[in-house]
């Protein structure tokens, strides 16, 4: 390996810095790096899950699902929040950083070979799809569920080749500079990761998803499983979850409990009970041992709350926002409703704050991530500004002190919502467990 000697803290520093020498490549040139290090997909059951929003809730939902069914389960999943291993989960425990170094160690002499043949540096998310899989390889789980970055059909994950089941999240606008400027599109590009003959369960409440995806479905001969809003319905909505009720499927006319605050977790939901039984014998899934395991899902920085009346949501897209608006709405409180809020350039930030500054939210607080990719806080509070937000705005560019300030500035009885990125997230929930 040149000589070079890898820690930990090294191995990470070497991975962040990736994106400065290379570029995305060909999911040709991932499958020639899986061949090196010797990796065979086709001893694992592979869930391969795509989509705009619910990816990783959909993910965290059939690895709890799964092991609750006495399965052993690998998941890979981006971004992370705080700790870069989040990324590597076995039965939803993260990577040590033992066998993390072992699996870059082992990816990076693989590069080293193959640069010899003139084959160029892996992009920072191959890279990081190459140590999963080194991982999984190592420790042989029987399932793996792996959560596509960006898109679907040029992502590096999508050369895995004989998945069990697909599955496809809510689709809306985002990465257009990427995926095309119309759903059709992006439904086209997230559709490119059905295979030949593997079903494929996807969100269907969109006429042009439905169409695309149900074309790319009958082109591919893929058994095809539409979901809708049709297949649920909500019996109550507490402060601690979700009762619903299944109206389509298996689980046909048994009720369930997602132990979340947001009605777009129940769509999660039914996609992730559609899946089951494709991917379990019955005997495996009873309904009282998937209910306690559904109980049990937990996925940081979604309408999460971490103190009384302190919620954190990912929500970082158009329909994101949407989603959290309307949580936002129903959300009961006897005080005031706080908003801490900041986004990342390349996301359409016009349509998030127009919508915010709908809402009846009583003070916002504008900040400034602490990554290149951060919109400036004057910008922010002049786009509230130029959408008649009536909120009183109040900009405190770091992170950290915004945050500080608005849980000083919070009366007992009212709530603070944080949300607009992951990167606002992953940046509090780090300032949390330092200050804990």
């Amino acid at each position: 390996m040149s000589g070079e000697v890898f820690d930990y803290a090294k191995a990470v520093k070497y991975i962040e810095e990736i994106p400065k020498f290379t570029k995305k490549h060909s999911l040709a040139h991932t499958a020639a790096f899986l061949k090196a290090l010797s990796v065979d997909e086709e001893r694992f059951k592979i869930i391969h899950v795509a989509g705009t929003n619910g990816k990783g809730s959909v993910c965290a939902m059939l690895a709890e699902l799964l092991a609750g069914a006495g399965k052993q389960v690998g998941l890979f999943t981006s971004p992370h929040l705080i700790c870069i291993r989040e990324r590597i989960q076995i039965n939803r425990v993260s990577v040590s950083e033992e066998g993390f170094l072992e699996a870059f160690l082992k990816v990076k002499e693989v590069v080293n070979e193959m640069a010899e043949k003139e084959y160029t540096h892996p992009s920072y998310f191959e890279f990081l799809f190459l140590m999963a899989m080194t991982v999984f390889d190592r420790e042989a789980p029987e399932y793996l569920i792996l959560e596509t970055g960006l898109g679907g059909r040029l992502d590096a994950t999508n050369c895995i080749t004989s998945p069990l089941v697909t599955i496809l999240t809510q689709i809306g606008f985002d990465h257009m500079e990427y995926l095309g400027t119309s759903i059709e599109e992006i439904a086209g590009e997230k559709a490119g990761i059905i295979k030949q003959g593997i079903p494929v369960i996807y969100w269907a409440e969109e006429e042009a998803v439905r169409q695309t995806v149900g074309q790319r479905a009958q082109q591919m001969e893929a058994e095809q499983w539409p979901v809708t809003a049709a297949d649920y319905k909500i019996l109550a909505k507490t402060d601690k979850g979700i009762d619903f009720f299944v109206k389509n499927g298996y689980y046909s006319n048994d009720s369930f409990t997602v132990p979340f605050i947001s009605e777009y977790q129940v769509k999660n939901a039914i996609l992730t009970l559609t899946a089951l039984p494709m991917l379990l014998e019955a005997q495996e899934c009873q309904w009282k041992t998937v209910k306690e395991s559904l109980l049990r899902v937990s996925w940081a920085g979604r309408m999460e709350a971490v103190a009384s009346g302190i919620i954190l949501d990912g929500a970082h897209n158009g329909p994101g926002i949407d989603e959290f608006i309307k949580t936002f709405h129903e959300y009961k409180c006897n005080g005031r409703k706080l908003l801490l809020f900041s986004v990342v350039k390349d996301k359409d930030y016009d349509y998030m704050v127009k919508k915010l500054s709908q809402t009846e939210v009583s003070r916002i607080y504008v900040t400034q991530l602490a990554t290149d990719r951060g919109l400036q806080a004057d910008r922010i509070e002049a786009d509230f500004l130029k959408n008649d937000c009536r909120a009183e705005i109040c900009v405190i560019e770091n992170v950290a002190v915004a945050f500080k300030q608005a849980v000083q500035d919070k009366g007992e009885e009212d709530v603070l919502f944080c949300v607009g990125s992951l990167y606002l997230i992953g940046e509090l929930k780090k300032y949390i467990l330092k200050k804990e």
